[in-house]
């Protein structure tokens, strides 16, 4: 009975591993946890690279669109500069220009007559222009009178034609004419820079006589 018992005991420490040479037997169940163990740390590893690579690229994304702003903004600067530029330059162009203009109608126009008469009613003389605005002129209670005392305060026409300044020694006041490329105007008007063979033309605005500018028209006396 002893010897029968001892064969038992080492028959049940085989079966299990124990106390033997022979190679253990896993568990299942054990087997099975580990797997899943295994699993779910490849999965946290898996999840951890994923976030990871998400991470930097929308630190990527986000340091690619502030470059972009910066660029943007740095063109907009250069492009605002540019056009600071180009307006300063333009603003001293129509300085110089309107100063030169200034200066050129400011010029004495008397002396020697820019051309002789070239028939006996037909003169090619050098023109200008004035206006009637009332701050460019001697007012008379406010009113703006030529030499002969017509009101032009309001109008540049005489009987629907235009009105100059002469010298009265080279066409009387009072004289009609037609000058070219305006038509038929009247002598009615004086100044003391129109001396010789001067024609200065009323108009409406020193812009306009800044644009008529100095030129040589031809007038035809009636």
């Amino acid at each position: 009975m002893i010897g029968m018992f001892t064969c038992t005991i080492q028959a049940d420490a085989a079966q299990i591993g124990i106390g033997t040479e022979q190679k253990i037997v896993q568990n299942p169940i054990e087997l099975e946890r580990q797997a899943i163990e295994e699993e779910r740390k490849k999965e946290i590893a898996r999840q951890k690279k994923i976030a990871e690579e998400k991470r930097l690229a929308e630190a990527k994304r986000l340091e690619a669109e502030r470059l972009q702003k910066e660029k943007e903004e740095a063109e907009k600067a250069r492009l605002a500069e540019l056009e600071a530029k180009r307006k300063a330059e333009a603003e001293r162009k129509e300085e110089a220009r309107v100063a030169a203009k200034k200066a050129s109608s400011n010029q004495s126009v008397n002396a020697t007559p820019v051309s002789t008469t070239t028939s006996k009613n037909v003169l090619t003389v050098e023109s200008t222009a004035y206006s009637n605005d009332v701050v460019d002129n001697k007012t008379y209670s406010g009113r703006v009178l030529t030499a002969t005392g017509h009101d032009v305060t309001d109008s540049i026409y005489y009987n629907g034609m235009r009105i100059i300044a002469v010298d009265p020694s080279v066409i009387p006041l009072g004289s009609k004419v037609h000058i070219q490329g305006v038509g038929d105007a009247i002598a009615l008007d004086t100044g003391g820079r129109i001396k010789g063979h001067i024609v200065d033309l009323l108009v409406d605005s020193k812009q306009d006589a800044i644009q008529w500018g100095r030129r040589h028209i031809q007038v035809t006396l009636y």
